[in-house]
């Protein structure tokens, strides 16, 4: 019998991101073994804030609206409701969460599909963006939590790590997409069963430009041919590291001119260019990009940079492997996972998160040595291991 899949999704910045590229890639796949799909919205879509059901390809997409603030509870159960009017409940029945929001959503749906099973990808822990990355950290506070100091402090961290780990322990599936992900859920989360390590992956080949077609899009995008790209893709947010790299741009730029920074991703520009200091004109902010116009850039830039304190498992960072990137990279979670020092990555130590101005003093040498070292050979060699990095 066919299997129906229910994603279950919040209308957010990481729907556009890299949840919504996991959503393509997962729908790509379900429908290439025969599942029926239902791609569940929850939330307001300011172009249309009324529930639909639209039927797009071979996938039922369902919008359901929030109701006002403060009815959560009445919220999940409606949801539920709406869904088993529309949804046969069977063996053979997913919810696929994309998020650990709501446990009470969750009792809901096992309470109204009571034959259907539950999956859960871990795309992001909520403790990351308060720590800024710094799993030392979060474990030392959920170990110490019963400390007053520890509470005072980090009670929004320690509320939000019994929240998660409540809705992991409900559902019957976590599927975790990197190897420090997995290794935190069984240590600290306390759950040895039910895991599956899938990292993300991505369709299609890239499409290698000859030189001359490299020469035209960079006259198109009036970027010299002598000049070194150096580039950053991601939202301006401080978790990616973009301050750190915007701070220390200004000390490259002294040693080594002739490079631009290019920043792809769309958040807090004005506060990114507070710390540009000088280099502003090195600089440019393009915004959000659609995929072929990004694409392009990746053919064209010399060096990716991926300075980010915290990722699960980067779509962004498997671009930069499939473009054959040089890559100078953090030893953030889960980044680590993804890139090794060698001789087409440098890989730099965050280390104390309290003295950032070491990190970004190793950024800007790393990035330096780099530009120093001849790219096209490396380009080369990171060609040959493009399958071996991809499989992660």
């Amino acid at each position: 019998m066919m299997k129906e899949v229910c994603i279950v999704n919040y209308i957010s910045n990481a729907a556009i991101y890299g949840i919504g590229t996991y959503i393509k890639e997962y729908v790509y796949c379900l429908e290439n073994i025969g599942c029926k799909i239902n791609l569940i919205e929850l939330g307001t879509d300011d172009s249309n804030p009324d529930f639909y059901i639209r039927e797009e390809r071979n996938v039922r997409k369902i919008h359901i609206p929030y109701l006002r603030e403060g009815a959560i509870a009445k919220y999940n159960k409606g949801v539920c409701r709406l869904l088993r009017l529309y949804i046969e409940d069977s063996e053979n029945l997913v919810f696929h969460f994309q998020y650990a929001y709501s446990d009470s959503l969750l009792d809901n749906i096992k309470n109204y599909f009571p034959l259907s099973k539950s999956v859960f990808t871990i795309h992001y822990l909520s403790w990351s963006e308060v720590l800024q990355g710094d799993r030392l950290l979060f474990e030392k506070i959920i170990r110490k939590q019963e400390a007053e100091e520890i509470k005072k402090k980090y009670q929004i961290v320690i509320d939000n790590y019994h929240r998660e780990k409540l809705f992991m322990e409900k559902v019957d599936h976590i599927v975790c997409l990197s190897d420090d992900t997995l290794n935190l859920v069984q240590n600290l989360y306390h759950i040895k069963q039910k895991l599956w390590f899938i990292p993300n992956g991505l369709r299609g080949k890239n499409r290698n430009l000859s030189e001359k077609q490299k020469a035209d899009l960079r006259k198109k995008y009036y970027i010299s041919n002598n000049e070194k790209v150096l580039l950053f893709v991601g939202r301006i947010h401080p978790i990616k590291g973009i301050y750190s790299l915007l701070s220390c741009f200004d000390d490259v730029i002294k040693n080594y001119q002739d490079c631009r920074l290019v920043v792809i991703g769309d958040g807090n520009i004005n506060e990114a260019i507070k710390k540009c200091r000088k280099a502003w004109s090195k600089i440019i902010f393009t915004g959000r990009l659609d995929k072929k116009t990004l694409y392009q850039w990746y053919q064209i830039a010399d060096v990716a940079l991926f300075p980010s304190f915290y990722e699960e498992c980067s779509y962004v960072g498997i671009e930069m492997m499939m473009h054959g990137l040089p890559v100078v990279a953090s030893d953030g979670y889960s980044i680590r996972n993804m890139f090794q020092d060698n001789l087409n990555t440098k890989v730099i130590k965050i280390e104390n998160r309290k003295k950032i101005s070491k990190f970004e003093n190793n950024l800007k040498e790393s990035i330096l040595e780099i530009l120093a070292s001849d790219l096209s050979d490396i380009r080369k060699e990171s060609k040959k291991n493009i399958q071996i990095k991809i499989q992660y």
